[in-house]
C-alpha cells in the first residue's frame, strides 16, 4: 500500500503526516471518489478517472505523491561529524585496557522537582567525580567519565571513532526504492580486530556487497557500510 509508503516515507524526513481530503461524485449505487493529499506543503492527486472506493482513491493520491517526492532524492542536510561520547571512550579505554567496565553512582541534590546530580565512575578501583551539578543524571556521568580520561594515563593514544549525523540507511532505502532494487540487507558484528567494543557492517544490495568502516555502535556501523554503497551506485550514476 503507497500509504504506509508515504508515511514511513514522511517519517524518515521528519514531515507532518499526509492529509487526505476526499470528494465523491456519481449515483448513489455507483460512486466515484477522487482523493487529494497534502505532503509538507504540497498537494498531490489521484487519477482523473477516480477510483471505486475510498480507500482506493487515497492509495491512488499517496503512489501519486510517492512517485513524485523520491524521484529526485532528498535534500540532505550537511552537518559536522561528532565525537563519540565521553562514555563510550572511557568505555573503550576500559577494553583496550583490558580493565572491568566502568560503573556509575548517582549523588542528588535538591528537592524532586529542582533536583541536581553528580555522578561518580569507578574504573579499576579508582573513583573519578564529576566537578560540577548537572540538572540531567546523563549529563553528569558524561562529566565524570570526562574527568576519568582526563586523569587516567594514556588516554591520549586511544582511537576516537567518529560518527556521522547524516543517516545513510534512511538515504538507501530511499534510493533502492526509487530503483526498485530489494531492500537492503545488513550484518553486523561486534568482532573488530584492533577496535574493542567497536562494530563493522556490510550491506547487500541488488547482490552487491559493501563494507564499511568500524562504528561506535551497531546502528553507526551500518551507517558507515550505507554511505559507501550509496556512494558507490551514485558515482556509477
Amino acid at each position: 500500500m503507497f500509504k504506509s509508503r508515504l508515511i514511513e516515507l514522511c517519517q524518515q524526513r521528519r514531515w507532518a503526516p499526509p492529509a487526505y481530503k476526499v470528494t465523491r461524485e456519481g449515483a448513489d449505487h455507483m460512486p466515484l471518489f477522487r482523493a487529494t493529499v497534502a505532503v509538507n506543503g504540497k498537494e498531490f492527486r489521484s487519477a482523473e478517472d477516480g477510483a471505486w472506493s475510498v480507500r482506493e482513491a487515497q492509495n491512488l493520491a499517496a503512489m501519486a505523491a510517492f512517485e513524485r517526492l523520491t524521484a529526485v532524492p532528498a535534500p540532505l542536510r550537511p552537518a559536522p561529524d561528532l565525537e563519540c561520547s565521553p562514555n563510550m571512550r572511557l568505555q573503550i579505554y576500559c577494553q583496550k585496557q583490558g580493565k572491568q567496565l566502568p560503573s556509575y553512582r548517582p549523588i542528588y541534590e535538591g528537592p524532586p522537582h529542582l533536583r541536581k546530580f553528580k555522578s561518580v565512575v569507578m574504573v579499576d578501583g579508582q573513583e573519578f567525580k564529576s566537578p560540577e551539578f548537572c540538572y540531567k543524571l546523563k549529563e553528569a556521568e558524561a562529566a565524570a567519565a570526562k574527568f576519568a580520561l582526563a586523569s587516567l594515563p594514556q588516554e591520549a593514544s586511544l582511537p576516537v571513532l567518529k560518527v556521522s549525523s547524516l543517516s545513510y540507511k534512511n538515504v538507501l532505502q530511499e534510493f533502492a526504492q526509487k530503483e526498485r532494487f530489494p531492500f537492503p540487507l545488513y550484518n553486523t558484528t561486534s568482532d573488530v580486530p584492533d577496535y574493542p567494543g567497536a562494530y563493522k557492517s556490510t550491506v547487500e544490495v541488488k547482490g552487491l556487497i559493501f563494507q564499511g568502516d568500524p562504528g561506535n555502535s551497531k546502528k553507526q556501523a551500518e551507517m558507515n557500510a550505507a554511505k559507501v554503497a550509496f556512494q558507490h551506485f551514485k558515482d556509477s550514476k
